[in-house]
């Protein structure tokens, strides 16, 4: 393929990642059952599922070896879920049209998560988990199981014979590094999230490796501090945040947020930069805006990346990076400089134990999913699988995981493969980020303008050109260490 096909290719490939993005926009905020993938694949961009225009990608001369693999690990990516859309759109038809039955209500299927942590009793909150659980046991598992091996019987086609070999290869993530991570975090923080959880949940009358993931859930949402943290105040203070980095978000109209059918947040890109959609599904409380703050600030990247930057800079690439910048962001509810001086509250030590905990769960749990993930595509689907993920995740978490989620992590495959990989290197990118921050311009770097240029023009204004690697380079790293990660939340458990 000529290099003038090639630039051709990637209008193409803009093309489709707009129309697949616009359709993931649709599906995610209720407003379609489905995400018309079969339009996508037989109507719309049918040669995306072909295997000549795969060999003729592969055949390029790219002007960067960054643009042949980005481009390839998008045009797999959409093969494999043309050739697989069967069982794709029938795990969203599912989700979509599912219910659970609730003390005589019947809730939609993807919102039960959402109700869990608004559930007082024990009891309650166990029977609303085990309706979910039993959709997905018995409707939802089933399809993956026989949707991951229609996806590595694609595979082939493109050459490859190792799912993760294949896969991280074009994703440029390195597995050991993975396991590393995954292991010195979940090491080196094991004796204070277990004594700072235990110390929690107990308060809670809660017993520690039995308690449920909605009794955890239910128990970070801590209404008790919702008169610091009313939904009045949510956006005035995403508002001062952004305007300490130099951004009237009133004025900015590349970024709009939007109601979602699921719980937590997600940032769709439809349209790089100009068009950023940042879906959230409001609980109460401080997690409202500290999603809030996470997903602004994943949108801001994408809002800032320059606009003459190529498709395979400012779409594709590394995807950790964009996550750290909301997690850099959402940490500022963790900084207590932060809390008194724009939002008037002297955080107690309990709020402050609680967004530790609160962090470090998830980050323990996405490192275990990491662990896991990788055992998953080197072994069978089926019991021994289920056990694993049980054992693994219960242990990373020290909360009772079930066996019925064990393909859970196949859900939005295959643009999610190795998610808990990008993820738990994104935790770790922040938290380095912040200190060198902290270091270069001041403990208080929020408010300082030089930072905000910083991240602005050298982070955020080159799009996804540069890995998740490359940045820490760039900031004197010796690439990814988890004992800064580690160190703050040690820092704030330690003494409990």
């Amino acid at each position: 393929m000529p290099g003038l096909v090639l630039e051709g290719f990637e209008t193409q490939a803009e093309a489709f990642l707009q129309a697949r993005a616009w359709r993931e926009h649709q599906f995610r905020r209720g407003l379609r059952p489905g995400r018309g993938l079969l339009s996508l694949y037989e109507t719309d961009f049918p040669d995306f599922t072909s295997n000549d225009l795969w060999d003729d990608l592969q055949a390029a001369t790219p002007e960067d070896p960054r643009q042949l693999t980005r481009l390839s690990a998008l045009l797999a990516a959409a093969h494999l879920e043309g050739h697989t859309r069967d069982f794709a759109v029938r795990v969203t038809r599912l989700e979509n049209e599912a219910t659970v039955v609730f003390e005589e209500e019947t809730l939609p299927w993807r919102e039960a998560a959402a109700r869990w942590p608004l559930v007082l009793d024990v009891p309650r909150r166990h029977q609303l988990e085990e309706a979910w659980r039993d959709v997905l046991r018995t409707e939802v598992t089933p399809i993956l199981e026989r949707w991951q091996e229609a996806l590595r019987s694609e595979l082939v086609p493109l050459g490859g014979d190792d799912w993760l070999q294949f896969w991280s290869g074009l994703l440029g993530i390195d597995l050991p590094t993975v396991t590393r991570l995954s292991e010195s975090v979940l090491g080196g923080t094991a004796a204070v999230y277990e004594h700072g959880l235990g110390v929690y949940l107990g308060q809670l009358e809660l017993p520690l490796d039995d308690a449920w993931r909605v009794d955890v859930d239910w128990a970070f949402r801590a209404p008790r501090f919702d008169t610091v943290f009313a939904e009045r105040l949510r956006m005035p203070a995403l508002i001062r945040a952004m305007r300490d980095l130099g951004i009237e978000l009133e004025e900015q109209s590349q970024i709009r947020l939007e109601a979602g059918v699921e719980p937590g947040v997600a940032c769709l890109p439809l349209e790089i930069p100009d068009d950023t959609r940042v879906l959230l599904r409001l609980v109460g409380g401080w997690q409202d805006l500290a999603r809030t703050l996470r997903g602004v600030g994943m949108a801001e990247h994408l809002a800032h990346a320059d606009a003459s930057l190529r498709v395979w800079e400012r779409w594709l690439g590394d995807h950790a990076p964009t996550c750290g910048y909301g997690y850099l962001l959402e940490g500022l509810l963790r900084d207590p400089n932060w809390l008194a001086q724009r939002m008037e509250y002297v955080a107690s030590e309990d709020f402050r134990v609680i967004t530790h905990l609160e962090w470090l769960y998830r980050v323990r749990r996405v490192a275990g999913l990491a662990a896991y993930e990788q055992r998953l595509w080197q072994a069978e689907p089926g019991g021994s699988m289920a056990a694993d993920f049980e054992e693994g995740l219960s242990t990373a978490a020290r909360v009772h995981h079930f066996p019925d989620e064990y393909l859970r992590v196949l859900g939005g495959a295959p643009w999610t493969t190795l998610d808990s990989a990008i993820r738990l290197r994104a935790e770790v990118f922040a938290a380095q980020l912040r200190l060198f921050l902290k270091r270069e311009f001041d403990e208080e770097w929020w408010r300082s303008s030089r930072a905000a240029h910083f991240i602005k023009d050298d982070l955020w204004r080159p799009g996804r050109r540069y890995s998740a690697d490359e940045l820490l380079g760039y900031m004197g790293f010796e690439g990814f260490d988890p004992t800064v990660l580690i160190g703050e939340c040690v820092e704030v458990l330690q003494p409990l």
